[in-house]
């Protein structure tokens, strides 16, 4: 049985790590479907570009589920942070009177 201690603290959010699973997502949807799009043509050339078309679009749909995750799962990491910012107070702007020089 898993305890919250067992679990390693989440890596804060990064745009970079983002961009990365996305695009590795989507190639490895790519990579497995061209074996499948190249045996389909040796059958029927329309039939293959049917294929290719329907792997793009799910390339694209693992794309938005990868990303979707992603968020979604920073998003609950910091509602759930149990040391929030301190909230900042807004500061008026000095006046030149208030100068001492």
């Amino acid at each position: 049985m898993s305890t919250d201690r067992d679990r390693p603290a989440p890596r804060p959010f990064s745009y970079a790590r983002l961009a990365l699973a996305v695009l590795g997502a989507g190639t490895s949807v790519l990579v497995v479907s061209v074996p499948v799009i190249y045996g389909v043509t040796r059958v029927s050339a329309p039939a293959a570009l049917v294929v290719a078309l329907l792997a793009v679009a799910v390339a694209i749909a693992v794309m938005g589920v990868v990303a979707n995750r992603m968020v979604d799962a920073a998003a609950r990491s910091l509602e759930s942070d149990p040391h929030p910012a301190p909230p900042q107070t807004p500061t008026s702007p000095s006046s030149p009177a208030d100068d001492d020089h």
